[in-house]
């Protein structure tokens, strides 16, 4: 449902006309008609000015300040979908970062270097080792994670029409733009706000996949490195023997 009213799947674009009473009624008749108040004018060369350039005038203010991402004038609507992104991509990272120390703690702990009451290899090897694969494990698992998060956002990044549609405050009060057929370039216009936040947060999931990379190939060198040691101590055993 949008603003109350059923959608049906496949006619996204549909009902603008019914949508925009409903705006009407919803806020008290608070969005006027714009055409009335211009054929209201009494001087003719001031009805035809504001009929000719009201629009592109507002179009031009609203795309210049997307251009310098001026936040606080964002729509409620936008506001909401950058609070809950911003929200996800918190977790994530916080997921990401709890299982980066543990993996860093094991590595060490298999390299000697735990501070921890000067304890090596020796003491903590075959438990660290251990820990180090179910680390290993959890790496990938949250790598699934934050590449699903990525696959969804780029779905949504593919499709101009949803994202047009998020602009729920401009279906309100500038319905005639989204009666169908919409051509591209409206769809690219009305899309360009939404992408934009949608980007800002596809590009901080693609650095927490980086991030998991990196330690998975920390985590691979690690392990040559201890089977390497373990091959060099079983090669000073046959020598001895």
């Amino acid at each position: 449902q949008v603003f109350g009213m059923d959608v049906v799947p496949g006619t996204k674009l549909d009902s603008f006309k019914n949508l925009k009473e409903v705006g009407k009624q919803r806020s008290g008749g608070a969005i006027n008609n714009q055409e009335p108040a211009a054929n209201s004018e009494t001087n003719d060369d001031s009805t035809e000015h504001t009929a000719s350039s009201d629009h592109p005038s507002n179009d031009n203010d609203e795309w210049e300040a997307i251009q310098k991402m001026d936040w606080d004038h964002m729509p409620y609507e936008l506001q909401c979908v950058d609070a809950v992104l911003q929200t996800v991509t918190h977790m994530l990272m916080d997921d990401a970062s709890t299982v980066y120390l543990k993996a860093m703690v094991a590595m060490a702990e298999l390299r000697g270097e735990s501070s921890s009451g000067g304890q090596g290899v020796g003491t903590l090897g075959e438990h660290a080792q251990e820990r180090l694969r179910l680390h290993k494990d959890e790496v990938n698992l949250m790598e699934g994670r934050v590449q699903g998060f990525v696959r969804a956002m780029n779905e949504v990044l593919d499709d101009d029409e949803d994202m047009t549609l998020m602009n729920l405050s401009r279906l309100l009060t500038h319905p005639e733009r989204f009666l169908q057929p919409v051509s591209q370039e409206i769809l690219h216009e009305e899309s360009d706000e939404p992408e934009l936040i949608l980007e800002a947060y596809l590009q901080q999931a693609l650095s927490i996949v980086n991030e998991l990379d990196l330690l998975k190939g920390q985590i691979m060198t690690t392990e040559e490195q201890i089977s390497m040691t373990l091959d060099a101590i079983r090669n000073r055993l046959l020598y001895i023997n």
